[in-house]
């Protein structure tokens, strides 16, 4: 990073310009200045002025950070921190412009310098990093996207929040205070309480397709078609990441009551839910359980669309029986024991269409459910 060329070019013209200073008056006092001497020392002067002021650029060239960009209660912090590094960057950059690049100071004031400047440039990335996360919980908090299976409580605290206690450490990294405690910026990227994630909506919509499925079949779910469903369910929750499949436990978009909170009226789990099964290896256990209880629900579906069907089925079956006593009746009615033909002629008109309508209404054909033909 550090330019030997300019440092050292830059530590020499520092030096000269004191030392050019002393020598133009001294040569004044004691001999009076001749031409020559004079244009050298104004020379010296001037090349002297121009590196201090290339070595001041240098200086300003380093990484920086855009402090307004910066939550307002982290500014304080922020500026402490490039105040003293900005003066240990400059000494460092002095004391390398005043060694030879064999010197062991050399490098090691070189190597100074570009740890502060790898440090601004990681506590920059960390605060734009931190301000995007923030940005984001609030777009998703707004949209009804986070998953239960969340720490709410503490990512409501850390996101929904102004005031910030922080501190920066010598690489750029920095902690939030929360409560007694800080956390390190680089926790939100790991598995806890600050990286949260989102409702499993693809899973869900599969499992609504299956229902659908489940309803519109109006069939029992049994044998070869049991085999069928779970063949589908155990092939999806098998390819599912671990926090899809929290989220399918503990998020509401199909029930109004998480799949770990089922409870009986003694407050029994009802469904074999057990906290273990969020242990790590748990993990083929709870694959098989949210299955399982997943294959329930679709069984309970196609088996109130079955019932429905097959009541359906028999109000039809009773009303046609009961159209069909109504003919018979009127059958008997129409002049006495005379043959069905002569009883059908004597009919006025009106008499033949209804008698026609209601024939054809008792042939109509009554579809029963799957397996009850």
């Amino acid at each position: 990073m550090a330019n030997k060329s300019l440092i050292l070019g830059a530590g020499q013209a520092a030096g000269t310009f004191n030392n050019a200073q002393s020598g133009f008056n001294a040569g004044m006092a004691q001999s009076g200045p001749t031409e020559i001497a004079m244009m050298a020392m104004r020379d010296a002067m001037y090349k002297a002025r121009q590196d201090e002021v290339e070595l001041k650029n240098y200086v300003g060239s380093m990484e920086t950070i855009d402090v307004s960009k910066v939550e307002e209660s982290m500014r304080p912090e922020v500026n402490q921190f490039l105040i003293k590094n900005r003066n240990d960057y400059a000494a460092a950059a002095k004391k390398a412009s005043e060694l030879d690049a064999s010197d062991p100071g050399y490098l090691e004031a070189v190597n100074k310098m570009n740890s502060i400047d790898a440090a601004f440039k990681n506590l920059s990335a960390n605060m734009d990093g931190f301000k995007n996360k923030r940005d984001q919980y609030y777009e998703d908090d707004r949209n009804n996207s986070i998953s239960q299976a969340s720490n709410r409580e503490s990512l409501d605290a850390m996101f929904k929040n102004s005031e910030y206690d922080i501190v920066i450490n010598p690489t750029g990294g920095f902690s939030i205070g929360t409560g007694e405690n800080y956390v390190d910026y680089s926790e939100f990227d790991k598995d806890g309480d600050y990286n949260y994630f989102l409702v499993n909506n693809e899973g869900f919509n599969n499992i609504m397709t299956l229902t659908n499925k489940a309803q519109n079949g109006a069939a029992k779910i049994e044998g070869g078609l049991e085999d069928n469903y779970r063949y589908q369910l155990n092939q999806m929750f098998n390819t599912m990441g671990r926090e899809d499949m929290e989220s399918m436990v503990y998020d509401t978009v199909i029930s109004d009551v998480p799949l770990n909170m089922v409870r009986d009226e003694d407050g029994k789990s009802t469904n074999g839910w057990s906290d273990d099964l969020l242990l790590i290896e748990n993990d083929s256990k709870l694959r098989k359980w949210l299955s399982e209880n997943y294959l329930k629900s679709l069984k309970q579906v196609a088996a109130g669309s079955y019932a429905q069907k097959r009541a359906e089925a028999n109000r039809k079956i009773s009303d046609a029986a009961r159209r069909s006593r109504k003919i018979a009746e009127a059958k008997q009615e129409v002049e006495g024991d005379k043959p069905f033909i002569e009883q059908y002629d004597s009919l006025s008109e009106a008499e033949k269409i209804k008698f026609r309508e209601d024939l054809i209404k008792s042939q109509n054909q009554v579809t029963l459910p799957p397996g009850e033909e």
